[in-house]
């Protein structure tokens, strides 16, 4: 499984590329009429490409789920649904063919094929014929069947919950390091908020009490829940990747590098400091000719910035001027 979801990653980085530049080629050999411009030709890729990548992950999802191990039941021929006595009579049939005992005629190689296959069977029939083992393969697959300390599925329960936490703390960890690095930042928010639901979705398949659920029954019933959360992990992460790569296209953003950022803002705060100076420079136009008046108004400023020190470094002086202030305006107000 491992080493299909590297092969899928690696087809992702250049398949959908490769695929929506030939098309757009063979469209542009069909049809009449000259070549497009450069902004015609760009649009006409990019809806190319869109439709390349929804048609890649629905192809992408649909061989993920028949590349999925065969399960017990596979090897019994039998339905996901099937009752204790379809089990046994599937079992019977198929130890009159592959038991070793039966292989009289057979070759040494097919005699080693069969006595395989035999071993597959039996191991299924003595999963799916216990209660209590087929509902704990059915919920956490076969890894978890070997836990020799669980006797009850609250056991197999305590037992899955770390699987459960480490695939979901580890996307999210991966999800943040992306965000830190300034990598897939499209859809960035929703890829939490879809990871979290996918989570509660889970919890609810898997630790639920109710058998059979609308959301089993909507999603691929003839899989056992283990087998849809296994897909439903490879469909989130190949979602991932497909809306990383034609986010930009439907969401474009405002590409502004840090840079150009700040050579904005400096632009603007020395724009904001020509018009204070133009202002003050105005307010004291009627008295820049005036010597004895710039004297006088020196002296008042000079005043006033030692008066707000000394508010500034004396709150008991400052309580008291802003009570003396107080009692100006309601002398002024009567």
């Amino acid at each position: 499984m491992d080493w299909e979801f590297g092969k899928q990653m690696i087809l992702w980085s250049f398949v959908p590329r490769m695929a929506s530049s030939f098309i757009q080629k063979q469209y542009y050999n069909i049809r009449k009429g000259g070549a497009p411009s450069p902004a015609e030709a760009k649009r006409q890729y990019n809806l190319i490409y869109v439709f390349v990548i929804l048609a890649y992950l629905l192809y992408t999802f649909v061989e993920v789920e028949r590349g999925l191990p065969p399960a017990h039941y596979d090897f019994l021929a039998l339905p996901r649904n099937a009752d204790a006595k379809d089990i046994r009579s599937h079992f019977r049939k198929l130890s009159l063919v592959y038991h070793p005992d039966k292989l009289h005629a057979a070759t040494d190689e097919e005699r080693a094929q069969h006595e395989v296959r035999y071993l597959y069977i039996q191991e299924a029939y003595e999963t799916l014929k216990d209660p209590l083992k087929r509902t704990v393969y059915d919920k956490f697959g076969k890894g978890n069947m070997d836990c020799r300390r669980c006797l009850t599925e609250r056991d197999y329960i305590k037992n899955s919950i770390p699987n459960f936490l480490t695939f979901y703390l580890g996307t999210a960890g991966v999800l943040t390091v992306f965000s830190v690095m300034g990598l897939q930042n499209s859809g960035r928010y929703w890829r939490f908020v879809t990871l979290g639901a996918l989570a509660c979705l889970e919890a609810n398949m898997v630790y639920g009490n109710a058998e059979n659920s609308w959301l089993q029954q909507a999603l691929l019933p003839w899989r056992t829940v283990n087998e849809q959360v296994a897909l439903l992990h490879q469909l989130y992460v190949v979602t991932c990747i497909a809306l990383s790569q034609i986010g930009p296209i439907l969401f474009p953003t405002n590409k502004q590098t840090s840079k150009q950022l700040l050579t904005e803002l400096e632009a603007l705060t020395n724009m904001q400091l020509k018009e204070s100076t133009m202002a003050f420079r105005s307010a004291f136009e009627p008295v820049s000719r005036d010597p004895h008046a710039v004297t006088a108004l020196q002296r008042k400023m000079e005043k006033l910035a030692v008066d707000l020190q000394l508010l500034d470094s004396d709150a008991d002086l400052r309580l008291s001027a802003g009570k003396a202030h107080a009692r100006a305006r309601a002398k002024r107000n009567d």
